[in-house]
């Protein structure tokens, strides 16, 4: 009879093992193993990947909802790609609203295990906004697929076997996509989120305002009345608005409760979350004309103030923060300067290109901002000496 091998053993500093949560006698590995760096992690502690068996169920309810409303609105024969009523329209209500719920009952299901990453008050607080968040994005991906297979496929149209399987494809697609956001889900995602609903949306409203001369006014136009997608570039400013007002929540709180509460840092918080604000006010409050513009351009003015004060104040908020980010906003102020000098006194640029330069400055700088606290919270490094008498008893050959 074989005799059990005898596992090494090793020592650890005590707030790694309670920052894996790590008892007597357990077993961790060590992985990627290089010249100079592992991973250490618990056994247990890999993500159970859902999203290859849990898609089929809301997939195979989402069919028999499109069957039944295929009946219902009496296209039983043919069923048009694009229109009111058609595999597009099917796809853009039913599969996403089928795949919301998936998303919701995946995400709430594993709120134990969000708390770990993230506090309680923080998970209830970014579940609207991140849910809000997807429903956008498919729904943007969705018209936008949909309209490029429109111009592709026009007037095209199938028999009902052929638009089920069809239908069925892309729900499967959105629910295994929905429980995989799930199975992934970090605060690296938010981020991706966040750039995702921002510059999607926006693109998506200049190509669909139906005004291809929007550009001669200013970047609010397609905000308003005078846009086909108005809703659509509103949307896209309250929810992005919403999201990032929610990361900064989840990356403020975090430092809190790694590094105690700083004024400094909670001033921070507090004009970025106005900033935030006003964007979405900027949104709710189109430039049409009469007390809306007045108003839109009084919360648009907000927005640079608020932004103006977090950038050139940076080094004051965050003084122990990456000195590349304290380079880095001067050199954008620097930059926004020089766009509003090229518009305005020597009119080289319009106010659309002015606009645009001065918010993709200011989106790029928010980025770099986020990134640097989230450095700030999970990629700080911490030193200790190695002694070759860690590690006890040795593997019987």
């Amino acid at each position: 009879m074989w005799k059990e091998k005898q596992m090494d053993k090793i020592h650890l500093p005590k707030e790694i093992y309670e920052r894996l949560d790590l008892k007597e006698n357990e077993e961790i590995e060590i992985v990627d193993l290089a010249a100079d760096s592992f991973t250490i992690r618990k056994i247990n502690a890999r993500k159970s990947d859902k999203a290859p068996k849990w898609f089929i169920i809301p997939t195979i309810i989402s069919a028999f909802i499109f069957i039944i409303f295929a009946f219902v609105l009496k296209h039983p024969h043919v069923i048009a790609l694009s229109g009111n009523e058609s595999l597009a329209t099917a796809v853009i209500t039913i599969a996403n609203a089928v795949g919301m719920l998936t998303f919701i009952s995946a995400y709430f299901s594993r709120r134990k295990e969000f708390y770990k990453q993230m506090t309680k008050r923080s998970y209830w607080r970014t579940f609207a906004t991140v849910t809000l968040s997807v429903l956008l994005i498919v729904i943007l991906a969705s018209m936008g697929l949909f309209w490029f297979l429109g111009q592709i496929f026009y007037g095209v149209s199938f028999g009902l076997f052929t638009s089920t399987l069809i239908f069925t494809i892309f729900s499967g697609i959105i629910n295994y996509v929905m429980i995989f956001v799930v199975d992934t889900f970090s605060i690296n995602m938010m981020v991706t989120m966040l750039l995702v609903v921002s510059i999607g949306g926006f693109v998506s409203s200049m190509a669909t305002n139906g005004n291809q001369y929007w550009w001669q006014r200013n970047f609010s136009l397609l905000g308003t009345q005078a846009s086909r997608s108005s809703w659509q570039f509103n949307l896209t400013l309250i929810v992005s608005a919403a999201l990032f007002a929610a990361l900064i929540d989840y990356i403020f709180v975090s430092l809190r409760q790694k590094a105690g509460s700083h004024y400094r840092q909670n001033i921070l918080q507090v004009l970025l979350t106005l900033c935030a604000i006003s964007i979405a006010l900027v949104g709710l409050i189109p430039n049409d004309p009469g007390w809306m513009h007045i108003a839109h351009d009084i919360v648009a003015q907000l927005i640079v103030l608020f932004m103006a004060i977090s950038i050139l104040g940076i080094r004051w908020f965050l003084p122990n923060a990456d000195p590349n980010l304290y380079r880095m906003s001067y050199f954008i102020v620097g930059l926004i300067l020089i766009s509003y000098v090229l518009w305005h006194p020597i009119h080289y640029l319009t106010l659309t290109a002015f606009e645009i330069l001065s918010f993709s400055l200011s989106f790029a700088w928010l980025l770099l901002l986020v990134n640097t606290l989230i450095n700030m919270l999970w990629n700080t490094k911490k030193i200790y000496k190695v002694s070759l008498n860690s590690i006890e008893g040795k593997s019987e050959k």
